[in-house]
C-alpha cells in the first residue's frame, strides 16, 4: 500500500520505514516551556508561539537507532501517521493534552502541507502537492 505521508529521520535524513521509528516530543520540556510562559504573566497560549523569547518544543522523527528518546515523551510510531486522515486524527486526539500548546505540532503539520518551506525531515507528503492554484482550502 502506498503511503500518503513519509517519515524522514531528523538525525540521519533517511526514510523511516514502518516499525523502524517514531514521531515524538518531550512532554516534560513542553510543560516547562508553558510554565515559564505563565510566569511572565501571560496565560494566553494563542500568542505563545508568536511571542519573542518563546521556544516551542519540537516534535522529532527518528529511527529507533538514531538519537535518544526523551524521558517523558509522547511517542507515535510512524506507521500511525502515514495518511492525512491519520495526521488529522492525531491532531484531534492531541488537542486535549495540556502540553500541546508548548510544542510545534501545528508547525509540523504546516511543514507537511508546504514541504517546500525548507522541510527536509519530519512528516512529509509522498509526492508534493500542486499548490500553484492556491493553498489548501482555496475554492478558486
Amino acid at each position: 500500500m502506498a503511503h500518503e505521508l513519509v517519515a524522514v529521520c531528523d538525525h540521519c535524513l533517511e526514510l523511516v520505514q514502518d516499525g523502524d521509528g517514531v514521531l515524538e516530543v518531550d512532554t516534560d520540556a513542553a510543560d516547562r516551556a508553558l510554565r515559564a510562559w505563565r510566569e511572565t504573566g501571560s496565560a494566553d497560549y494563542a500568542v505563545f508561539h508568536a511571542s519573542a523569547g518563546t521556544h516551542p518544543v519540537q516534535w522529532a522523527v527518528r529511527h529507533h537507532s538514531c538519537g535518544k528518546a526523551p524521558s517523558f515523551a509522547c511517542t507515535i510510531t510512524v506507521n500511525r501517521v502515514r495518511s492525512w486522515t491519520a495526521l488529522l486524527d492525531w491532531s484531534v486526539h492531541l488537542s486535549s493534552k495540556h502540553w500541546l500548546a508548548g510544542t510545534d505540532w501545528f508547525d509540523l503539520i504546516d511543514r507537511a502541507l508546504h514541504p517546500r518551506r525548507a522541510a527536509v525531515s519530519g512528516i512529509l507528503p509522498q509526492s508534493p502537492r500542486d499548490t500553484s492554484r492556491g493553498s489548501v482550502g482555496d475554492l478558486t
